[in-house]
């Protein structure tokens, strides 16, 4: 597991900063909420091709692998415009 992990460490620092950089951005963007949409869903798409791109360079990729990266970003987006929207 230790050796797994520092084998991957560099695409978790990534990811990491990612979704950093994608949080800090829709934080910076929360007087306008068309571009605190954009930011979303450019750090949804990064994080979804963040993880293919990784899958895809180990040799795991597989149809199920992507499925799950698109319904997890699907949730995030979902989550995130639900609070935008104040729940409505």
């Amino acid at each position: 597991m230790r050796e797994k992990f520092k084998k991957h460490i560099g695409y978790y620092i990534s990811l990491i900063a990612i979704l950093s950089f994608g949080l800090i951005l829709i934080f910076l963007t929360r007087s306008n909420i068309l571009m605190q949409s954009f930011a979303i869903l450019l750090t949804v798409a990064f994080y979804i091709f963040w993880g293919l791109l990784h899958h895809l360079l180990n040799h795991e990729l597989t149809l199920r692998i992507v499925v799950e990266y698109i319904l997890i970003g699907a949730l995030g987006i979902s989550i995130l415009f639900f609070m935008l929207t104040g729940g409505l």
